[in-house]
Order: C-alpha cells, then structure tokens, then sequence
C-alpha cells in the first residue's frame, strides 16, 4: 500500500508541476480529474483498437490520480463529504482494475462518468481566482 501511495503523489506532484505554477489548491485538483477523465477515455479508445499495452499505460495513470485525489482528502475538515468521496475513489480503483481484466468498456463507462460527474461539479465551486477578480 506504502508504494501505491507514493505513486499517487507522484502522480499527483506531476500534474502539480505541469499546472502552470498555481498556487490554488483548487485548480490542482480540477487538473487531476481532466487528466483522470482524458486517461479513462484513452484506456477505452485503446481497449476499442485493442491495444493492450496503451490501455494498460492508460489505467495505470488513471488508478495513481486517483490515489492522488484519495491522499490529497482532508478527513478532519472535509467530515463525510471526504470520506465519501475517498470511498468513491476506492469503489472507481476497483472499477477500473477489474474493467481492464475483463476489457468491458461498460465498466470504464461506468467510472468515466462517476467521475465526469464530480470534475463538473468541481468546475462550479468558486476558485481564489475567480473570488479575487470578482472583488
């Protein structure tokens, strides 16, 4: 579990780099779902061309995202709205694994609009940005 950890912050510390220098921990986290939802849709566009070597790549960034996403909860201040979701990035873990075993792209639909669902939701809340601009 220790090294599934590290991966996710990689992962996430990758995307972080990649943001443009923000400091806004808002829009890191919409980072991530973009690039949680383009790795899903590339894992299905490789399991339709049946290349199993990219669809792997793709679910493996995929899964250490979401490990990024998992580890990035704050449980104290986010109560069960955080475990909620760490519940959910669990539930699209085990999703995504077993889509990719069994090459049902049912499954990596499922996921992808779980969390579609949550990156649009994520785009409406108001960032430091936005709130500053508008003041």
């Amino acid at each position: 579990m220790y090294s599934q950890n590290r991966r996710g912050i990689s992962e996430y510390n990758f995307v972080a780099s990649t943001a443009h220098e923000t400091r806004d921990p808002h829009e890191l986290v919409q980072l991530l779902f973009i690039g949680l939802t383009d790795r899903i849709a590339m894992a299905r566009a490789a399991l339709a061309k049946g290349d199993r070597e990219a669809r792997a790549i793709a679910v493996t960034k995929a899964q250490k995202i979401l490990f990024g996403l998992s580890d990035s909860l704050d449980f104290k201040a986010g109560g069960e709205l955080a475990l909620n979701l760490d519940s959910l990035y669990n539930y699209c873990l085990r999703r995504l694994t077993k889509a990719h075993s069994t090459e049902d792209d049912e499954i990596f639909a499922e996921v992808m609009d779980l969390m579609v669902n949550i990156r649009d939701a994520w785009k409406e809340i108001p960032t430091i940005k936005n709130l500053a601009s508008v003041q």
